[in-house]
């Protein structure tokens, strides 16, 4: 978003005014978060133990506030025996809104217009929200609207204001389409601070008119909107709450999103361990997963907007189609490829059916490992000083223990170090005669310092036993699409892997990225190399970090060995994420010797890994 010469302020030095009354709606039934809603109000939904309305008001009496009105409606019985008549010394009142069925929250507010006749704080029932949020709103003499910098995470409506913190714009729904470029954004919090002069001169009347107009089923936004565009100076300031924790909840997403929010720090990082992705919900700064920062660019982007309805509504094509668009890319044969719902699709199918004794050299990726049982597999450990592949080393192991798969990842993770492709050509030729098949995952060969040119996809056709597995999604920086493939002149192996995978197994918009992606080569093979810089410049700096020793990378993150015997890693990595919200990769279930103290960087953007580097500086 485009930035102005402004930002808005916290009036931390003025004394919070205080304010007798607060009007609470939660009026509503809260069908987007069904079933949780089926038996219960909306605002009787728990997080961290505590109901909404039960935090709103604990938040209320912690600023002095000592009535507070309901407005309810849907199940309003079950708020009334939860709440009561007293909530933490706030008298409660209730008003009933007996349309509420019918009608949205501009009528809901106006059921409590007998209340509206002195200082009131207006909050919306389905958000939660820190105390501290109130008292920002109250160092303000006028009134005020609680908001925060807008995101595409987050929906409703939308305000921009001039240099004095005026609110001179409300955008609502039919208005986001068409999004201002040139100004900031805020987003409502749906908290507000309306002082007396205000309802009676501009709010309660404009609420009547309304009403009488027979616009109950709208938002009471609309009538803020419509006073801020006739008034020559709003009347309404907008106040940034951003340095509070608060989150509207509308629907389970939202919930989730909120109750990660409002546990500790610790607690966070204990909950980010059970997930598997989705982190750009959660804030942090995530240098765990692999990205390419770079690619794909907006324009190919927008394609998608603009064919969403047609990607949507229609099934996708089969296999037969998607390995032409592969090939289309990558100028191999359509009949030797299989393309799955990422690599990760295929190494399930690979453990499944096709491996009965797998050699691995060691540490390297976890799924290869993890889809076979333990008798079935040989791990054979890398250098423990270098992380090197004694090539002949491991075709003696693999022929002792008699395997049937080999897998080698180059660039390896998490070493991010490459094995040479003569050496790969000559472990495969050894293999063939044993047939022991030799699989070889290329999924960061483009960020390493041969690039594409170490690939030995041209050679399957003069090795049978070879297949290239390569994950696009990491690749190409669509993680979300899922997207891999696997690559062999084997053709009863790949008719077989086709045949194991579901006829629509890879979706539509995977699909339109791979008729779009041809057109924007250039772009890709820039991003790649900006990748690579970015990650020798991280490098560099761990370099000269103390407490750690990294491992020079050949791919777009960096292993990093703690030089304190009795550091762990998995301390590092959460003090990190408490401390600083960013999260790395601890590798403390590699198959490695003192995997405890190691750790995995992924690089980003340079401004981001020297942000990282400052902040691992502190840490250790």
């Amino acid at each position: 978003m485009h930035s102005t010469n402004y930002q808005l302020e916290y009036k931390d030095g003025e004394k919070p005014i205080s304010v007798r009354r607060a009007v609470i709606l939660a009026a509503g039934k809260g069908n987007r978060i069904q079933p949780l809603t089926a038996g219960i109000p909306k605002c009787l939904i728990e997080v961290g133990g505590q109901s909404l309305i039960e935090r709103a008001l604990h938040g209320l009496a912690s600023q002095h506030v000592s009535e507070a009105v309901i407005v309810v409606g849907y199940k309003a019985s079950l708020i009334r025996d939860r709440i009561g008549a007293s909530f933490e010394g706030i008298k409660i009142t209730y008003v009933d809104a007996c349309d509420y069925e019918t009608t949205n929250n501009i009528r809901s507010l106006w059921d409590a217009r007998d209340y509206l006749t002195e200082d009131v704080i207006l909050v919306e029932a389905d958000v939660i929200f820190d105390s501290n949020l109130i008292t920002d709103l109250l160092r303000e003499k006028g009134s005020s609207a609680a908001v925060a910098p807008y995101s595409k995470a987050l929906s409703g409506t939308l305000i921009y204001c001039d240099e004095q913190r005026r609110i001179t714009k409300f955008l609502m729904n039919e208005d986001l389409d068409r999004l201002p470029e040139d100004i900031d954004l805020f987003k409502t919090v749906n908290v507000y601070l309306f002082r007396k002069i205000l309802l009676e001169e501009q709010i309660v009347p404009r609420l009547e008119q309304e009403i009488q107009d027979g616009h109950q089923n709208g938002y009471y936004e609309s009538v803020l909107r419509d006073f801020v565009a006739e008034e020559s100076k709003s009347e309404l300031v907008a106040v940034d709450v951003s340095k509070n924790r608060w989150y509207e909840i509308d629907d389970h997403r939202d919930l989730d999103a909120a109750e990660f929010l409002f546990l500790t720090r610790t607690e966070q990082f204990d909950r980010i361990q059970e997930l598997h992705g989705a982190y750009w919900r959660y804030g942090f700064i995530d240098h765990a997963y692999l990205y390419n920062m770079y690619f794909p660019p907006l324009e190919m982007l927008e394609v998608f907007s603009k064919n969403l309805p047609e990607i949507v509504s229609n099934y996708p094509v089969a296999q037969p189609e998607l390995a032409r668009l592969v090939a289309n890319w990558t100028g191999a044969n359509p009949d030797n490829l299989a393309v799955a719902n990422g690599a990760a699709e295929l190494i399930k199918i690979l453990g499944n059916q096709f491996i009965q004794r797998l050699i691995i050299p060691t540490p390297s990726f976890n799924e290869y490992e993890e889809v076979v049982q333990p008798e079935k597999l040989e791990r054979f450990p890398l250098d423990p000083d270098t992380f090197d592949l004694d090539i002949d080393g491991f075709t003696h192991a693999a022929l002792q223990w008699k395997a049937d798969t080999a897998v080698i990842v180059t660039p390896n993770n998490p070493t991010a170090l490459s094995v040479k492709p003569e050496d790969l050509v000559k472990l495969a030729e050894r293999l063939r005669r044993e047939e022991c098949r030799l699989i070889v995952d290329e999924s960061f060969i483009e960020f390493s310092a041969l690039g594409s040119n170490g690939s030995l996809e041209d050679l399957i056709d003069e090795q049978p036993n070879l297949a290239i597995i390569k994950s696009m999604s990491k690749v190409f920086g669509i993680a979300g699409l899922r997207l891999g493939y696997i690559l062999s002149s084997d053709s009863k192996f790949i008719s077989d892997i086709r045949n194991s995978l579901a006829i629509w197994n890879v979706n539509g918009m995977a699909e339109e990225f791979l008729h779009a992606v041809g057109r924007h080569r250039t772009e890709f093979i820039a991003s790649c190399n900006q990748t690579r810089l970015d990650c020798v410049a991280l490098y560099e700096m761990l370099m000269s970090t103390e407490g750690i020793e990294p491992l020079e990378p050949d791919a777009n993150f960096v292993l990093c060995k703690l030089t304190n015997p009795s550091a762990s890693g998995l301390e590092i990595t959460r003090r990190l994420y408490v401390e600083h919200n960013i999260l790395i990769k601890d590798c403390a279930k590699k198959s490695m010797p003192e995997a405890d103290r190691y750790v995995r960087i992924a690089s980003r953007t340079q401004a981001e890994n020297r942000t990282l580097v400052d902040a691992l500086t502190l840490v250790l």
